[in-house]
């Protein structure tokens, strides 16, 4: 049978100190072992993890943070379950900071200090609710107000007050002791940035999350964008999908046509099922967060069974605007039953007239509350998801260090303990030569296994690098085959950053100039996916561009525009046409760049797990060294490798600020034109057979570039005399500009980010190719430090067999069985964390 939350913490902190005895009996018996240099260092490295543990299971924190779509009411839930007004609620994007509500007894408001903030930051305490509430909400139109202009750090902020899950434990089922914290989490609007999606990810990563969705957008019309954000909002703050509830804001909005309840929510859950490759059909709730909020904050943090702490007049304003704003659900719970619906009519006219309203009377409204918001229901599935992910969540992050610093330290007195086992000074000899081998060969041998699969891994980022769609997917397909799947999560980690560009930034900009799209509907489509101030600019810049091409020709594939070289105000509006385009680049540049950091720290796990599913083949490789061949009675090779494991540490790539190239190639150039500038008329006199050719020309119509006005003149002697009006011509200089069309300067930017793409796999074999080299150094290292500790207790055992061996046979023996003491305790530790 399943163990209840304080049971298996209980049993987990006994059997942690079980563990912590276990090894202190073991230092205490025999402290000349845990004397050696490699010993006492592991040995170290355990009971600083240990102690850490031993404080964290000692004040467990339980934490939900709070997802949702966009404009979903989260802010509105959140305030709805902590029994207070303390997260914004205004209209409009506010959730734009991480505001981690704590339970605590004094009311303390905290906003950490944060880069270039303009917003105040530092503690308070001794605020009223209405105090926290003001300044909380400042923080939040500051921080917006701000990034309109420039990219901020969002906003730390924590607020210390006692909160009502953790004043009435039976809410969430917890035990006495355990902190609970909310964390109301910003929207992915407010998140168009690689540094503050790392600080949400990891506030989503330690939390169980609450994801809030608008029932206004689960019709068939607007289910798929809502699917769609659903998916990013997961995707992107990694939150766990064991982990996870979803409820259905706003169900009071709908129609009397609409679907049955049940029916749009079943569809809904099969379809988030699928959208999130779930295992299992979610918890979809019916949620209606304004009639909890209000009635829950009438009633305040406090326990159901405990004498409220809301004064009248608080309480009297929020039953009021309840009685406004939720009088349509209300009336639909009580049409069935009149006495309900006059008791109901009763205390709206006593609000009305201000008259108070007893506790007890307040209990009753918030029981009702609770049914037909949904409220109790959520707090039943909380209890019954608690009991399911309490030790992933909460236990089990504490211990994961203890579980390798032990397995560590356990396999180096393994080393110790086999070496001391030898009983003649012959296999002594040959474990020292076997180590002397190992040494030998892997001097020799780590650095060209090293270089050879480091030349795999470069081959293969090659093809990938290559812009041949059926090349990669072979290249994808044949490392899967070798059990390399690590590539095809790079691979579609890279394709998805390429396709977010296109679709998030390209494809919008290219589509506003072909359809004349105005420049406010642009920004707020970008606004989207792009930080307000660059949404801004590029709606600025796009703007000018499109008034400005408007004036240009069509010529071949470009657009052209020409003035003389002598035309100073031409020129000036040329040089300002040529500004405005590379300004259009120039932010466009910007931008994607942005957005490429942000996408790939979105994916940052399939990274991790791509690198680390490299490191395991090269480990493997690596581990040869110490099997093959090796007919040796003590295990080198699991000491070695669980001390690598200890050592390895995580690193993620870094994009340089100038990613994504845009190439902007184009400026103007001079070119002359032959154009006619005046007229001269002059007399041409001809000998009668020059006449007689000149006649017969212009009969056949062959002088096309003069004008002429023919007077005959009557021969004298042998000669003809004509007055001919001639073109004057001159080469006059041009300047002229030719700019891509919509359609040219979208292939353009999409051909900066194939480049950009390319720069990526670059930077990221880098980084793989550091990370192996870590890998190769270390497992140098660590089978270094092995074989030293192996050569040292086979130089005591050398001695020792030499004098009072049996003596010695009999503590080694005692020794091991206390060492398995301690090694069953780590396996029954790791077993209930498993539970």
């Amino acid at each position: 049978m399943e163990l209840n939350i304080e049971s298996k913490l209980n049993n987990t902190r006994n059997l942690l100190q079980e563990l912590g005895n276990s090894v202190s009996n073991l230092v205490n018996s025999s402290p000349d072992v845990f004397a050696d240099p490699g010993i006492q260092s592991s040995l170290q490295d355990f009971l600083s993890v240990y102690q850490e543990a031993v404080q964290r299971l000692e004040n467990p924190s339980f934490r939900i943070a709070t997802l949702g779509t966009t404009s979903s009411g989260k802010s509105t839930i959140v305030n709805a379950l902590i029994g207070r007004k303390i997260a914004p609620i205004e209209a409009g994007e506010m959730s734009g900071g991480v505001l981690t509500i704590k339970h605590s007894q004094e009311q303390k408001l905290i906003i950490a200090e944060t880069q270039d903030a303009v917003w105040d930051t530092g503690e308070w305490t001794g605020l009223s609710d209405e105090d926290l509430y003001q300044r909380i909400s400042t923080v939040m139109h500051s921080y917006h107000a701000a990034r309109k202009k420039r990219e901020y750090v969002a906003p730390q902020i924590t607020a210390q007050v006692s909160i009502l899950p953790a004043c009435d434990a039976s809410l969430l089922g917890l035990p006495n002791g355990i902190a609970v914290e909310l964390i109301d989490l910003p929207g992915l609007k407010s998140v168009q940035d690689r540094t503050n999606l790392a600080t949400i990810q990891k506030q989503v990563n330690k939390a169980f999350s609450l994801v809030a969705l608008d029932y206004m957008q689960v019709d068939d019309k607007h289910r798929k964008c809502l699917l769609e954000e659903l998916k990013k909002v997961v995707e992107y703050l990694q939150g766990r999908t064991d982990s996870m509830i979803f409820i259905l804001n706003r169900v009071d909005q709908r129609g009397a046509d609409d679907l049955p309840l049940s029916v749009r929510i079943d569809k809904l859950r099969e379809e988030i099922k699928e959208v999130l490759s779930l295992g299992e059909l979610p918890d979809v709730l019916p949620f209606n967060a304004r009639l909890l909020y209000y009635a829950q904050c009438a009633w305040g943090s406090g326990s159901f069974n405990q004498p409220s702490l809301i004064n009248q007049e608080l309480r009297l304003k929020l039953l009021k605007a309840m009685f406004e704003d939720c009088a349509g659900v209300i009336k639909l719970n009580t049409k069935e039953d009149r006495d309900l619906k006059n008791w109901f009519r009763d205390i709206e006219d006593r609000v009305e007239d201000n008259e108070a309203i007893d506790d007890e009377t307040m209990r009753e409204i918030l029981r009702y509350s609770l049914e037909w918001s949904g409220g109790r229901e959520l707090w039943d599935r909380f209890r019954v998801r608690i009991q399911e992910s309490f030790s992933e969540l909460v236990i089990l992050p504490a211990l994961l260090e203890v579980f390798n610093n032990y397995d560590a330290l356990e396999k180096l007195l393994q080393v110790v303990i086999q070496a001391r086992k030898i009983n003649n000074q012959e296999q002594v000899e040959q474990e020292r030569d076997q180590i002397a081998k190992i040494r030998q060969n892997l001097q020799k041998n780590i650095k060209k296994i090293g270089k050879e699969f480091k030349g795999e891994i470069e081959e293969l980022i090659e093809n990938l690098k290559k812009d041949d769609r059926m090349i990669n997917d072979k290249v994808v397909e044949e490392t899967k085959k070798i059990g390399r799947n690590g590539f095809e999560r790079i691979y579609l980690a890279v394709a998805a950053v390429e396709g977010d560009l296109t679709a998030s930034l390209i494809v919008p900009v290219r589509d506003a100039f072909k359809n004349n799209q105005g420049a406010f509907e642009l920004r707020d489509k970008l606004g989207e996916v792009t930080s307000p101030a660059l949404a801004d600019d590029i709606s600025k810049a796009y703007d000018n561009v499109s008034r400005r091409l408007s004036k240009f020709s069509s010529e071949s594939e470009y657009l052209v525009k020409r003035v003389r070289a002598d035309d100073d105000k031409g020129k000036k509006e040329l040089e300002r046409d040529e500004w405005d385009v590379r300004l259009l680049y120039h932010t466009m540049r910007e931008a994607i760049s942005k957005r490429a950091e942000f996408v790939l720290q979105s994916k940052a796990k399939q990274f991790e797990q791509a690198l680390e599913s490299l490191v395991d083949e090269q480990v493997k490789k690596l581990k040869v060294f110490l099997t093959e061949g090796n007919f040796s009675s003590i295990n080198l090779e699991q000491a070695a490798i669980s001390d690598l494991r200890k050592k390895l540490a995580q690193d993620l790539p870094k994009l340089p600020e100038k990613f994504f190239d845009l190439q902007d190639n184009f400026k103007p150039n001079s070119s002359k034109k032959t154009e006619v500038v005046g007229q001269k008329t002059e007399k041409e006199t001809r000998t009668k057979t020059e006449q007689e050719e000149y006649e017969e020309s212009y009969k056949n119509g062959s002088c096309l570039k003069t004008t002429k006005t023919r007077t005959k003149t009557r021969p004298v002697t042998r000669t003809y005399q004509e007055v001919v009006t001639r073109d004057i011509t001159q080469d006059v200089e041009y300047i002229e500009l030719f700019l891509p069309p919509h359609d040219l300067m979208a292939k353009q930017w999409s051909s900066g980010i194939e480049k950009g793409k390319k720069s990526l796999w670059d930077i990221l074999l880098d980084w793989i190719l550091k990370r192996l080299d870590d890998v190769s150094s270390n497992f140098e290292e660590s089978v270094d430090e092995i074989t030293n500790l192996a050569e040292r207790a086979l130089q005591q055992q050398s001695s020792i067999i030499e004098g009072n061996f049996e003596q010695e046979k009999q503590f080694w023996r005692d020794f091991e069985v206390k060492k398995n003491h301690a090694t069953a305790d780590s396996k029954k530790l790791q077993e209930i964390c498993r539970q």
